[in-house]
């Protein structure tokens, strides 16, 4: 039960084969430049926003040059992708930084070559609001037990996984380079509350490196589970002669990958009824300490935030929260 999205296609390789070669020229030169400082799924984005573009470019402006594209062909272009491709605020956002840094890599490098061009992005197109594109999931404390209740009986491994992100809100990239070494139940954190990994390990943020942090882990939730997964992982292991410390794997026993989990994902909607997605645990561990009081400097802490985003993953209502003063009112 997938959430549901319009998706449109432009792009293809023989259309790719026929664009400005002027202008393949200058998007490789630009990512090229752009390898040395951010990761290589950002390179992949920023790729994929260009060729979409010039691909338009290309059947509907005549093949231009970019850097003699007009402000109103601009304008007429993120028109067509809101409208016809029907790309939602933060694709199209992306969309305008992407052509905003290439508008800047071309002021910096090639000011001699074209010294009348400047960056007009950003001031002719404008920002768009945040919106709700797909259907939120909202996963109760009830659906939650009952699907890892489900899981341990029969997918000891699915069981672990699912406690592990509703325990340490780590994201999906992240999970999957979990590894047996990260997690010692002794160092603990918080109170003895909480597994601080044993090293920090790569998750989202800016550069190539992305943001390294320890992550922390809700040590009761999560230990059965990762318990009862450790020992069928080691009889796999030994019965397919493998050595590696990865914590999640295929059936041959070799690393999982993010297909293996979207399989995994799959069963989790039909079980739910619900649409499902690794994001939504995300959400259901930030409400989760809200509920609790945890102080948001805490919550912060434990998912290594350093601006505050918990109003965006606090999925608690109004008549969920606690409020200091409540009892006065009882006769």
């Amino acid at each position: 039960m997938p959430r549901k999205t319009f998706r449109k296609i432009i792009t293809s390789d023989e259309l790719t084969s026929q664009i400005n070669s002027e202008n393949i020229s200058l998007m490789n030169r630009f990512l090229k430049d752009k390898q040395i400082r951010v990761s290589p799924k950002t390179i992949t984005v920023y790729e994929s926003n260009l060729t979409m573009f010039l691909s338009w470019n290309l059947l509907n402006n005549n093949n231009k040059k970019f850097t003699d594209i007009k402000k109103l062909e601009f304008s007429e272009f993120f028109s067509y992708a809101s409208e016809e491709l029907k790309l939602g605020s933060a694709r199209l956002n992306n969309l305008r930084s992407t052509l905003s840094s290439l508008s800047n890599f071309i002021t910096k490098f090639y000011d001699e070559e074209y010294p009348n061009f400047r960056n007009v992005i950003l001031n002719i197109i404008e920002s768009s609001p945040k919106e709700m594109r797909r259907e939120k999931t909202i996963l109760t404390d009830e659906q939650m037990e009952n699907l890892l209740e489900h899981l341990s009986k029969n997918e000891k491994q699915q069981a672990c996984w699912l406690a592990l992100a509703a325990t340490s809100g780590a994201r999906f990239t992240e999970l999957l380079c979990f590894e047996t070494d990260l997690i010692d139940e002794n160092r603990t954190a918080f109170g003895d509350l909480f597994i601080e990994t044993t090293k920090q390990i790569r998750t989202k943020g800016k550069g190539k490196s992305g943001k390294l942090l320890y992550k922390y882990i809700l040590k009761e939730k999560f230990m059965p589970y990762y318990k009862e997964w450790l020992k069928e992982r080691a009889k796999i292991l030994k019965e397919k002669k493998l050595n590696h410390n990865f914590l999640f794997i295929k059936q041959d026993g070799t690393p999982a990958t993010g297909a293996t989990v979207r399989g995994w994902i799959e069963g989790f909607e039909k079980y739910l009824g619900v649409p499902f997605y690794a994001h939504a645990v995300r959400h259901y561990l930030v409400t989760l300490f809200s509920k609790k009081n945890i102080p948001p400097q805490l919550i912060k802490e434990l998912m290594g935030w350093s601006s505050d985003m918990i109003q965006i993953y606090d999925d608690t209502s109004a008549r969920d929260r606690i409020y200091e003063g409540l009892e006065n009112l009882k006769l």
